[in-house]
């Protein structure tokens, strides 16, 4: 009789344990990517948008309410009631959102109206591709905004602001943006105007949107490297970085 050979028991052996290794390693992998997973705070308006009143338009922006309908960046909502409502997207905000979603889980903090935030919300993502249910408004948090009420790891999160004062415990994880402002807003100041009286508008490839989102980007990046770090914080908060973005 001839001898069992071995080697295909071996290499048998081999491709089994090679096997486990493997699954050892996407286990390993997968593990990582949980832990690594990072979430960012959105403020709404000011931050991604500009909204005002109809009633608050000077005469020289009342030709938008017209082109409300034919714009991608600009909707008008509860027509015909006394609180209507004109809406700007901020520049680049589709694409900060299509971006930033790879790296981050993204939530909503506003301190505006329930209603409001999710009427806006439902035009900015209407499939609630971006930021599904994780959205937090007044009737949660009316006074101040704190980490408490997001579900996440407060070492993990990064904050997109254009206001400080509103979060008091919470300004190491926050990234100050400027603050936009598309309308005059009910301002009477004659001698300024608006970017929608002057039909001008924040730079949309070199804006603080698209800034910010290169920050973020970056601080992604470092996080992956640094395997040990557990603390976002540090890499986001540098108290040498004067103004905002």
């Amino acid at each position: 009789m001839p001898r069992r050979q071995k080697t295909s028991s071996s290499c048998f052996d081999k491709s089994v344990n090679r096997l486990q290794h493997l699954s050892l390693d996407d286990k390993k992998k997968g593990k990582k990517k949980e832990i690594k997973k990072l979430h960012l705070v959105l403020d709404l308006d000011h931050t991604l948008i500009h909204s005002t009143l109809v009633s608050q338009l000077s005469k020289k922006e009342k030709y938008l309410l017209e082109q409300a309908d034919a714009r991608l960046d600009l909707w008008r909502f509860n027509k015909g009631h006394s609180n209507e409502y004109i809406v700007k997207l901020r520049p680049f905000l589709h694409e900060f959102l299509l971006e930033a979603d790879k790296h981050f889980t993204m939530h909503v903090y506003t301190m505006g109206l329930s209603t409001y935030a999710h009427t806006v919300l439902k035009l900015i993502d209407p499939e609630e591709v971006y930021f599904g249910d994780r959205v937090i408004t007044s009737k949660e948090s009316p006074k101040e905004k704190t980490l408490d009420l997001v579900v996440a790891d407060k070492q993990r999160v990064v904050i997109v602001d254009d206001t400080i004062d509103v979060w008091p415990h919470d300004k190491s994880s926050l990234l100050q943006i400027t603050k936009y402002v598309y309308f005059r807003d009910g301002d009477d100041n004659p001698k300024s105007k608006s970017y929608a009286e002057k039909k001008l508008d924040e730079s949309s490839d070199n804006g603080s949107l698209a800034n910010v989102l290169k920050f973020l980007q970056d601080v992604h990046k470092r996080f992956e490297k640094e395997l040990d770090s557990q603390d976002l914080r540090p890499m986001i908060h540098d108290p040498s970085r004067l103004g905002c973005f």
